[in-house]
């Protein structure tokens, strides 16, 4: 298969070197996979491989030790530890991704998360039912258990996605940063997919939160919060939130590539019961010939969104409705294309597949829980793109 898509339009040898070590990672992580779904968590060194290689900082301010990487760093490293490992790659993805959430928070906070060690990890959770939050003087107290905690094994904090009740009605969307401190993690992730990312619940208990470690991601996408920042870089202009730095897109396609690269050495080792070589057969070629232009599809779409982002945050534009509409479409439609993918490799991998070890089955499992997550449902964000294609007002309120 074809080693990447296309090239940086300007030479970045940092990119060229954060890309480089991931694809170096991919077969230890590999290696790991199988031991790690089983404990349902990532192998320690895994953890420390990514994060003395420095790769969560990629999208990190330079003031503390970071980077200021495209999108589209994010998003090869992601593909590229994907391949080997799709636990791995989510939760590098999702970490990197609370890392540029975080800089968009005001100076003080990106000040208590990082001003003693650029290191610290964040992770993120989302209210499951019986979750509430209240304003009190001065910020907001938690109550309730927040859940799919991705990375949760090795944050220090925890950026939670809160509603804030407005009181013209209705909520406002909000992360709400709390350290680990202030939380239980509660051992609940049992998936048969995406295991060992460890995806947790945590668990607060009358826990005050301060107002200035409060992000409106309505104000983010807005830009209204890049002074509060003193981050001015073209990463900050196009946040997260905006669907541009395929958190998680990059690391479903590292999933497809590695269950592809799993049925190649399968196939390039074995006969049929007729002893003639899978490799030779029309039907099996047909198959790998079919996953792998649907894999450097749906990666070479993510590649030109995020391109197209940088040279947005380079001239100071804000992103509008239709940037973040088309964005969020087309990850979801990556992952379509990268299900399909390896569902057309399926048959091929026959009783082989049957062993708990399995490679492609593990990524098989994987890639179809990673685009169960809402950020990859197609109907959703087909309709709110199809809604503005046609001159409609979207219904998303989050468009």
């Amino acid at each position: 298969m074809a080693d990447g898509t296309a090239a940086l339009a300007e030479k970045n040898p940092k990119h060229e070197e954060f890309v480089g070590i991931a694809r170096s990672l991919a077969d230890t992580f590999r290696g790991r996979a199988a031991e790690a779904e089983t404990n349902r968590k990532l192998h320690r060194q895994t953890h420390e491989a990514m994060r003395d290689a420095r790769l969560y900082r990629v999208q990190m301010p330079k003031r503390y030790g970071g980077f200021e990487m495209s999108h589209r760093t994010m998003l090869d490293i992601s593909v590229e530890i994907g391949r080997g490992c799709g636990s791995s790659a989510w939760t590098f993805s999702n970490i990197a991704a609370q890392n540029g959430i975080v800089s968009m928070a005001s100076r003080q906070v990106q000040d208590e998360v990082w001003a003693e060690d650029g290191s610290v990890c964040t992770a993120s959770s989302f209210p499951a039912k019986g979750a509430k939050v209240e304003k009190v003087d001065g910020g907001l107290v938690a109550n309730g258990v927040w859940s799919f905690a991705s990375g949760v094994d090795w944050a220090d904090w925890n950026n939670m996605q809160v509603f804030v009740p407005r009181e013209e009605g209705g909520v406002a969307h909000h992360m709400a940063l709390v350290p680990k401190s202030d939380y239980r993690v509660i051992d609940d992730w049992y998936s048969h997919g995406m295991a060992a990312t460890g995806s947790r619940s945590i668990e607060l208990d009358n826990v005050f939160i301060p107002k200035h470690r409060l992000l409106n991601t309505a104000d983010a996408r807005a830009g209204k919060n890049i002074e509060a920042s003193d981050n001015f870089g073209p990463i900050f202009r196009v946040p997260p939130m905006c669907g541009a730095n395929k958190i998680f897109s990059g690391p479903v396609i590292g999933m497809a590539r590695g269950a592809l690269d799993a049925i190649e050495r399968d196939l390039s080792m074995r006969n049929n019961v007729a002893g003639i070589p899978m490799a030779t057969l029309t039907t099996a070629q047909m198959r790998v010939a079919e996953a792998g232009a649907l894999i450097e599809a749906a990666w070479a779409l993510m590649q030109r969104d995020c391109d197209v982002a940088l040279e947005i945050g380079k001239i100071g534009r804000l992103t509008t409705v239709d940037d973040r509409a088309f964005w969020r479409r087309n990850n979801a439609y990556a992952g379509v294309m990268c299900v399909k993918a390896v569902d057309a490799l399926h048959p091929l991998i026959g009783a082989r597949g049957l062993t708990p070890d399995s490679d492609f089955m593990r990524a098989y499992r994987d890639i179809h829980v990673a685009t169960m997550q809402i950020n990859m449902a197609w109907d959703r964000h087909a309709i709110t793109a199809a809604e503005l294609q046609l001159g409609l007002p979207p219904t998303d309120p989050r468009a």
